[in-house]
């Protein structure tokens, strides 16, 4: 029988961010044991997340992507909370699309696949000249691209990423590694390699067009997740509300899984006004993508949302190795 929102114990989802879990023993180490209030078990974490390797059925299909998207969301959110500059130069998937355009077109020019970068470039494969023309200005001033000049063209420059970029990109795709590696669609070591191996960073972004192309593909298409990314933060803000359902969930729970919004911390968190996630959560509800019971303050996911962005992460982490697995083809380690 479902229950009421009021008649459940109040834990904000910024509660579940932090705060919800502590340093403990076991037999591989010090790791982070994450409490699950609802259904009284617990999860053992890391941050690289291998203790799921040990603890889950590697039959249990469902258990391994509720361990996925647990992780996803604690590490990608790491990236991104109290960056207020990250935030806001990455707020929008156009932005985040556009400066891994960059990076996958400078490593192909380094393995002679294609041409260096430039803003015309850029341009011309994604529209919105005066947008990304006023982005890389901003990326250019926050550290994460210089520019070059082209000699046969005074005109022009190359766009040569910085380290920073290539750190954040590093850490974003190898977070996402190990969920493919979880899931069992990448195999293991794909998330070490991208993590310690800047060759072998560099080998698999200039292998990564084909990613980047259905990922921009599919965030203009009309599913549930790519409705959130379509917002500032808006991937962030589905990251948060994700991780706090799967987080809270018992199996044996009938009915939607209530819980308090915390909209103000997130809002804090993220660098975002406490009006601009009101308004998304407003209009995830509209959408059907979340229930609301406002006398409580508390949302519920709806199986719509839960369904539909399950299938685009299964989808993406299984494009993410099969670029690993491109990679290490060209790059002659098979």
């Amino acid at each position: 029988m479902e229950r009421s929102p009021s008649a459940l114990p109040r834990e904000s989802i910024g509660a579940a961010m932090a705060g919800q879990s502590k340093l403990c023993r076991h037999r591989k180490g010090l790791v982070r044991e994450l409490t699950i209030r609802k259904s009284g078990c617990s999860l053992l974490l890391n941050d690289n997340s291998r203790l799921f390797d040990a603890i889950i059925d590697p039959q249990d299909s469902n258990a391994r992507y509720r361990c996925a998207i647990i992780h996803c969301a604690d590490a990608v959110l790491r990236l991104h909370f109290a960056e207020k500059l990250i935030n806001k130069v990455f707020g929008r998937s156009l932005q985040s699309h556009a400066a891994g355009l960059v990076v996958v077109m400078h490593c192909e020019a380094q393995l002679g696949l294609g041409p260096r970068p430039t803003l015309g470039l850029v341009q011309r494969e994604m529209g919105g000249a005066r947008t990304l023309a006023a982005f890389f200005g901003l990326l250019r001033f926050a550290g994460y691209l210089t520019q070059e000049p082209v000699p046969t063209d005074a005109r022009a420059t190359w766009l040569v990423p910085a380290p920073p970029l290539f750190e954040g990109l590093r850490q974003w795709l190898s977070h996402h590694a190990r969920c493919s590696e979880i899931l069992g669609l990448a195999e293991p070591g794909l998330c070490e390699r991208l993590q310690a191996d800047a060759d072998g960073l560099r080998l698999y972004l200039a292998h990564a067009r084909d990613l980047l192309d259905r990922t921009r593909a599919a965030m203009a298409g009309d599913g549930a997740w790519a409705w959130f990314d379509r917002f500032d933060c808006g991937d962030r803000i589905g990251l948060i509300l994700l991780r706090a359902h799967h987080a809270a969930a018992s199996d044996r729970q009938d009915g939607p899984n209530w819980f308090d919004l915390g909209g103000r911390e997130i809002a804090a968190r993220l660098g975002v006004s406490h009006s601009h996630i009101r308004n998304v959560i407003n209009r995830a509800e509209a959408q059907g993508l979340l229930l609301q019971d406002r006398p409580s303050g508390r949302i519920a996911l709806t199986p719509r949302l839960l369904a539909e962005s399950e299938a685009w992460f299964r989808l993406f982490w299984g494009w993410v190795a099969e670029t690993g697995r491109l990679a290490e083809r060209h790059g002659g380690r098979s």
